[in-house]
């Protein structure tokens, strides 16, 4: 069955007004703010920004699109959770490769636009709903977009904070386009400058038409780049949000990394009795070997697991991701990241299990016998398995860091 959404829309938009999107539940609204903010694609026709078509447009382009010329304050609250409210801004930034002093001091302005100056520090979950959507807003603003899409921006609050995100967003369609989906006719016509309303995917009647004359050609952002930028996201980043991810599930990320760590404790006993062992041992070294073996197997299908449990823990935060234009290369790597950050702890727990080991056991022997040396463990050789080891880790973490790069994001953002 096909389903028509929208049916021939054909609507310009001014490059400062507060557009208000009314109508009744599934005729359109979310759809056409999300075709316009680059979520959703559509399948005929064209959507045109600043003069400048859409329709070649690739993934990557679509990504640049999303960090560079939108924002978007949508229907649930859409900030990472592990992320303080700075980072959480900073974020968008980080995307589009702004210095680490121009991201600080951009974000911190526009928290302080929305009101939050004492509040940079703290997580999500320490703030109040009302809180949380203005600093939604502070990142949606913070890259200068020129268009600002809000999806119900004050469907789930009191009147109180229901006006205080109204009256911000009317203060920015003073200079920046602003399109908001709501039900809430009394703001609509308090608050707006032109009204929308929609009926099963038709316009049936705009209060304040526009009709572009003369399309311009793309603007510059701030005289100095122009938009169209390709966005990235450095390997920091991506180690930074999977390290505060895994450090708010502490328990569960020891737990694997120590069942992880029976691989590389296989290859470091082997190897120190391979050093420090004479030949006799043969038959002992030859059952390290197969323990090996099956310690790697172990140890690849928990790694493995873990990455992929992962990507269903942080699905909301793959939507939130690409909407500000992560590309699925980023997300990728924030999951290859992930995968190597657990590797790594596995293989420093199993180096230390088995260097304790060693001392232990060269200890009691050379009491008992007089023998020294019977397991050594060599610092080259450590860290060489490391190395071969974090390799290891990365192939087991591909396959779940591939889906993840492929998971649609529309349906993330919609994920509780």
């Amino acid at each position: 069955t096909t389903i028509k959404a929208l049916k021939g829309i054909n609507i310009d938009f001014r490059e400062n007004e507060l557009v208000s999107i009314l109508g009744p539940p599934n005729c359109g609204k979310t759809t056409m703010l999300n075709i316009i903010g680059g979520l959703d694609r559509y399948t005929s026709g064209n959507l045109s920004i600043n003069g400048k078509s859409t329709k070649e447009f690739s993934d990557r382009d679509w990504d640049t699109y999303r960090n560079n010329s939108m924002g978007f304050v949508l229907q649930r609250y859409n900030l990472i959770p592990h992320e303080t409210v700075l980072e959480n801004v900073e974020l968008t930034m980080k995307l589009s490769g702004v210095s680490k002093f121009e991201r600080r001091e951009r974000a911190i302005a526009v928290l302080q636009k929305v009101s939050l100056c004492d509040e940079f520090n703290k997580k999500p979950n320490q703030m109040s709903c009302g809180e949380i959507q203005r600093a939604t807003i502070a990142r949606a603003l913070v890259n200068n977009p020129d268009i600002l899409i809000a999806d119900e921006p004050t469907g789930e609050f009191e009147s109180e904070t229901s006006v205080k995100i109204m009256e911000i967003l009317k203060e920015i369609s003073k200079d920046k386009l602003v399109i908001m989906a709501t039900h809430n006719l009394e703001f609509a016509e308090k608050y707006s400058t032109r009204i929308i309303k929609l009926f099963e995917g038709n316009v049936i009647e705009d209060s304040n038409p526009y009709h572009v004359v003369v399309e311009k050609p793309p603007k510059h952002k701030n005289g100095k780049k122009e938009k169209g930028k390709k966005t990235s996201m450095s390997l920091l980043t991506a180690l930074s949000l999977s390290v505060n991810s895994l450090m708010i599930k502490k328990e569960k990320t020891f737990n694997t990394s120590f069942v992880g760590s029976i691989g590389i404790m296989g290859i470091a006993l082997m190897l120190a009795l391979s050093s420090g062992a004479a030949p006799y041992m043969m038959k002992i070294r030859c059952k390290l070997i197969a323990f090996t073996l099956i310690s790697l197997v172990v140890s690849f299908i928990m790694i493995s697991t873990r990455t992929y449990i992962s990507v269903f823990e942080r699905t909301k935060e793959i939507g939130i991701l690409r909407s500000i234009g992560a590309s699925k290369k980023d997300i990728f790597l924030v999951f290859s990241a992930e995968t190597i950050i657990v590797g790594f702890a596995a293989d420093v727990i199993g180096i230390g299990i088995i260097l304790l080991l060693t001392i232990t056991i060269n200890g009691s022997i050379k009491k008992i016998i007089g023998a020294s040396g019977i397991f050594k463990q060599p610092a080259v050789g450590c860290m060489v398995i490391v190395i071969i080891s974090m390799v290891f880790y990365f192939v087991a973490g591909l396959i779940p860091s591939i889906i993840a790069a492929k998971k649609d994001y529309v349906d993330a953002l919609r994920s509780d």
